[in-house]
């Protein structure tokens, strides 16, 4: 009987053993780390283009649907024509940083300086009749019959036909900014507005008498299933038609919440045309007659994760890139693969694939001067390009930028030299 006794005896010890770790670790996970933390955490999910349900601005529709998107700490942002208030205000590790250990802190958490409700009309003044008696001059900087040139761009894709719309009327600083400001304009170079075809007469009107080439680019259908893709998105691959603007030599594209707050012209040449990797081909790189794409290329951006091996994850809102009728089939082929990149990223994913660091075609990488997405509400020493929704600021530097930018620029199309440099460049062939 003494065996089955120590047996019986061991079992229990062993079973008590495990009750009292169980409960201990238990003890431990629940104790602690939840009272440790006040200010915000590290995996926030962002706000991204938080629709209203009735909202006419790009396409946002009155159906319910997610507020919220997930956004990793790797430094990704959601599509181009979106980005979200400052990192740095928001106090959220970039890719190249390692988290801070929670701390127990009292302090108010900092609030974004930029208003969420950054697509809502605005009542601002805009020379209409002026842009309209200027309707039929000829474009700033453009001759259609003269050599290649290189040309600034930009995608107007909102589908609210107000000229209060806020993507409207920064496409309008937009262009004061490249054509006209004493701060930032080009020395030489036109601005074309590329438009969705839904956009409205008038407004392309009065683009068209800031200077402006207005061209409309046709649709291209694009309709994931995911429930984290925002209608308006689906407008957004229209842009890929850029690629078949082959009258132009180079493309400098700018979201239109990328504005230039000092002359870029050198972004042009910063990165040299270089020859594909043929060796790393991949089948998606060949047309569907089995013709190889391996072209002459320029694509360069400001990348938000420089150092990674997988995905430097380029920022496509502000971005150069070569023209070219093949590169414009490889990527008509190939952006309905949904299984290849993620489409909650939309179109800045998709290009990421296309011109991946690992790809046959890898990107340039460009300075964050050239694209500072995230700016610090006080300003950053030698930034040419503040990538952000300004207009919406509620205080500090970038407030003053745009309220100052937006004065000066009513003074300028207010002026005799304004009406004057317009007429110089005669009437439009068209």
């Amino acid at each position: 009987m003494k065996r089955p006794r120590h047996f019986l005896v061991a079992t229990l010890l062993l079973l008590g053993l495990v009750y009292f770790f169980t409960q201990y670790e238990s003890m431990s996970l629940s104790v602690g780390p939840a009272n440790s933390h006040t200010g915000p955490s590290t995996n926030t999910q962002h706000t991204h283009d938080l629709p209203k349900q009735h909202s006419s601005h790009e396409g946002d529709k009155s159906s319910p649907v997610p507020l919220l998107k997930d956004v990793t700490v790797s430094g990704k942002l959601p599509p181009t024509s979106s980005l979200l208030p400052s990192k740095s205000i928001l106090n959220l590790p970039t890719s190249s940083e390692t988290p801070l250990p929670a701390i127990e802190s009292t302090s108010t958490p900092p609030t974004s300086f930029i208003d969420f409700d950054f697509q809502k009309d605005l009542t601002l003044n805009l020379p209409v009749n002026t842009f309209t008696s200027l309707s039929k001059q000829a474009p700033h900087n453009y001759n259609p019959n003269g050599p290649k040139s290189y040309v600034y761009a930009t995608f107007f894709a909102s589908r609210n036909p107000s000229i209060e719309d806020p993507y409207f009327l920064a496409i309008n600083s937009l262009i004061y900014r490249i054509l006209w400001s004493p701060r930032s304009k080009t020395s030489k170079h036109p601005f074309v507005v590329f438009v969705g075809d839904f956009v409205s007469s008038q407004q392309r009107l009065l683009l068209a008498g800031a200077g402006a080439i207005v061209r409309e680019l046709a649709p291209l259908p694009w309709n994931p299933t995911d429930l984290g893709v925002l209608d308006r998105w689906k407008d957004l691959f229209a842009k890929l038609h850029m690629w078949n603007e082959t009258e132009f030599d180079r493309i400098l594209f700018l979201d239109a919440d990328a504005l230039p707050i000092a002359p870029i012209d050198d972004m042009f040449s910063l990165k040299k045309v270089r020859n594909c990797i043929e060796s790393k081909m991949q089948l998606d790189d060949f047309l569907p007659g089995g013709e190889l794409v391996c072209e002459p290329y320029i694509f360069a951006g400001v990348p938000h994760d420089p150092y990674s091996i997988f995905d430097a994850d380029i920022n496509v809102g502000s971005m150069v890139f070569t023209p070219n009728s093949k590169q414009h089939q490889r990527l008509l082929q190939n952006y309905l693969k949904f299984d290849k990149y993620d489409v909650k990223m939309a179109e800045q994913a998709f290009l990421n694939w296309q011109f991946g660091i690992n790809s046959a075609y890898p990107p340039g990488m460009l300075e964050r001067e050239y694209g500072a997405f995230f700016p610090d509400e006080k300003g950053e020493k030698g930034m040419k390009v503040v990538h952000e929704k300004i207009w919406a600021a509620q205080r500090g530097v970038w407030k003053e930028e745009w309220d100052n930018s937006w004065k000066e620029m009513l003074q300028f199309y207010g002026s005799e030299e304004f009406e004057t440099v317009r007429r110089a460049d005669g009437e439009s062939a068209s």
